[in-house]
């Protein structure tokens, strides 16, 4: 069956009290499912036309409540919470940090979880494109959440809500490299969650989270054996899409390193998710799948799950989504033995991903590139490239051992020849020590 979103026109007439009774349960069913695409139709929909501040708010209300006819009380309150949770972010997302957080500070409209949920939301949104925003609006989030009502709530739940802002802040910061600020953050949702509930999905939620920032540091091997833990809570919890969730990222992690392992856990992956529920998940598992088999010399097998997944890749045509393609389709060309091709498909992305500031990413790709050059048998062009790039290196703050294992790549190439397998190394070298200082081991001739 094919996936089913709230189109724009059916999403107007909603949100105008026209559509049908039938129509509209099916749109809230579907808003309550948590679709991130259809958050933001309906944030924008509702920025438009101004539900709140248009003086019909309880006539719409009446509307929204009989939609949720099949609804428990608390579910129809927690939905009109969410749905008035998006016209006042639409309200306030104009307004400087400073000024939003004066505004809901003073302002105890602001201070319910249907806000609260609006933010992180908003927050999910940005990290990729605007991670300082991000981090601003979960900042936001944070308190928010200090200052929902405990006598409503619950002291305990209150405080998994404010657990769940301080990891989504740590995996901002992450995000955007502040990789201290984001150890703190985690740190405080630890112990913020230590006062809580006690649901054991709550702390696999900050475990994914965390793992991923274990994964940047380089620590491949400890977030693979972190994972392990939530995905025994999900097999307890008999939830097989996030069991399907965790394996895949597990696979993420690990198959930087060992790409076999990292395929094993993403096929188990692909027999859990749930497609239909989170589409870009597939495109996610379908993507690693790709990787890692060209990652493990099986180019033309790589080539062809890349082919079937297209149609998936059109369907989220974001930058980060559309670069990570372009990557893949150069390093399989490569292995395929299309250096030309390859040298194209990186180039341009080399240019794209320098105008971003993806760092780290300019640095792996260059040693794609340089790779690929060394292969044509043009060293002299692989050794200026690595030389130019180094001059960038200087200027971003990198620590002494990241530039000087940077400087033995050089020199090999200033030498006219790759030495064994000097790229895989320093490849894994950046994975691993980007943040974490570490000499470069050399390998003597």
């Amino acid at each position: 069956m094919a996936e089913w979103h709230v189109q724009e026109e059916l999403m107007g007439r909603f949100l105008r009290a026209e559509a049908s009774r039938e129509e509209s349960q099916r749109i809230v069913r579907h808003l309550l499912s948590g679709c991130p695409q259809c958050f933001e139709r309906t944030h924008r929909a509702i920025s438009e036309i101004g539900l709140w501040s248009s003086g019909w708010e309880e006539a719409y209300e009446e509307v929204f409540q009989r939609a949720l006819a099949f609804a428990t009380r608390e579910e129809q309150r927690l939905a009109l919470e969410r749905l008035r949770g998006w016209e006042q972010w639409s309200s306030l997302e104009p307004l400087n940090p400073q000024t939003r957080f004066a505004v809901v500070e003073a302002d105890e409209s602001f201070h319910t979880w249907g806000f609260y949920d609006r933010l992180l939301e908003a927050g999910r949104w940005h990290m990729r494109t605007e991670p300082a925003e991000a981090i601003d609006v979960v900042r936001l989030a944070i308190t928010v959440a200090e200052r929902l009502d405990p006598a409503t709530l619950g002291e305990q739940r209150v405080a998994d809500l404010l657990a769940r802002a301080w990891a989504a802040l740590g995996n901002v910061k992450r995000i955007a490299a502040d990789f201290e600020g984001a150890r703190r953050a985690f740190n405080e949702a630890w112990r913020i969650a230590a006062g809580g509930t006690g649901d054991p999905l709550e702390a696999a939620h900050i475990i994914g989270l965390e793992a991923s920032y274990i994964k940047d540091i380089g620590e491949f091997e400890t977030a693979e054996s972190t994972l392990e833990e939530a995905l025994e809570i999900y097999r307890k919890a008999r939830d097989p899409h996030q069991q399907g969730r965790i394996l895949l990222q597990m696979g993420d992690v690990i198959g930087y390193v060992n790409p076999e392992r990292g395929l094993a856990h993403i096929r188990k992956a692909l027999a859990l998710i749930d497609t239909a529920r989170d589409p870009r998940l597939e495109l996610c598992a379908q993507h690693d799948l790709a990787k890692f088999l060209n990652e493990s010399g099986r180019a033309e097998g790589a080539l062809v799950i890349l082919d079937r997944a297209r149609p998936l890749y059109k369907k989220f045509q974001d930058d980060f989504t559309q670069l990570r393609l372009h990557w893949l389709e150069g390093k399989i060309a490569a292995n395929l033995g299309d250096l030309a091709g390859a040298e194209s498909i990186l180039g341009q992305l080399w240019e794209e991903l320098r105008v971003r500031d993806l760092n780290q990413e300019v640095v792996l790709v260059s040693i794609d590139l340089a790779k690929v050059l060394t292969w044509k048998g043009e060293v002299a062009r692989a050794a200026e490239l690595v030389a130019q790039c180094y001059a960038i290196m200087k200027g971003w703050g990198l620590h002494r051992d990241a530039l000087a294992a940077w400087l033995v790549l050089q020199k090999t190439l200033a030498q006219g020849h790759a030495l064994g397998d000097i790229f895989q190394r320093i490849e894994v070298y950046y994975r691993r020590h980007w943040v974490k200082p570490a000499e470069f081991e050399q390998v003597e001739e």
